[in-house]
């Protein structure tokens, strides 16, 4: 009966003790988040190796973990044709550290460990909300959406075309008036010619003789 009784406790002992490590916040997931003589606050936490979600939660020794992902871009609005870069920037611990990218609520597996992120000549299509996620030992943490805003050239291109075949048939009728104007100038040129020359070439006026 005694050896049982001691077999359970050390059967509750193990699993107490398992708890607590799955518990245990670990110390390099953690920073001080205070300044002045109410630093040492934080040099017990910083001095062990992990600590418990109870101590963590009641924030009793000023350590939290106060990670942040954003995102850097070179051009979130763009015409089509651009490149834009996406860099995601975190000063999240590297322990078993994952970086990832979504589009729209969708993720990105081609750009998966990937912290930049080059779209080559965009299109229309690549306009959306991107987002850098950062998943590590220490937590899971991503940045806020960044908005891709890709400008669609058609509709300019299609303005131009139009003022340019607009202004090429206004010149196109003004040289056909112009050519009209100047044959119309030209016909009525020959006829006078013509009208002269028949003049200057016709019978000589019959004269009577005197008797």
């Amino acid at each position: 009966m005694i050896t049982r009784e001691i077999s359970l406790y050390i059967l509750l002992g193990h699993l107490i003790i398992v708890g607590v490590a799955s518990n245990c916040v670990s110390v390099h997931c953690l920073r001080c988040n205070a300044t002045g003589e109410t630093a040492d606050s934080c040099q017990l936490c910083l001095k062990t190796k992990c600590i418990n979600d109870t101590l963590y939660a009641n924030n009793s020794s000023n350590c939290e973990k106060a990670f942040q992902v954003s995102i850097n871009s070179t051009g979130s609005d763009a015409n089509e044709g651009d490149d834009i870069t996406l860099t995601c920037v975190h000063n999240v611990p590297n322990l078993n550290l994952t970086i990832g990218w979504t589009k729209d609520g969708e993720e990105m597996k081609e750009s998966k460990n990937m912290s930049i992120l080059v779209l080559s000549k965009v299109l229309s299509s690549k306009g959306g909300q991107y987002i850098c996620y950062v998943n590590s030992s220490c937590g899971n943490y991503e940045s806020s959406p960044e908005k891709v805003i890709v400008k669609n050239n058609n509709v300019f291109t299609l303005v131009i075309c139009g003022v340019a075949a607009l202004v090429l048939v206004l010149i196109m009728g003004l040289l056909m008036k112009f050519k009209l104007k100047r044959d119309n100038a030209k016909t009525k040129a020959r006829m006078a010619q013509r009208a002269l020359d028949g003049r200057a070439g016709g019978p000589v006026p019959f004269t009577p003789r005197e008797s």
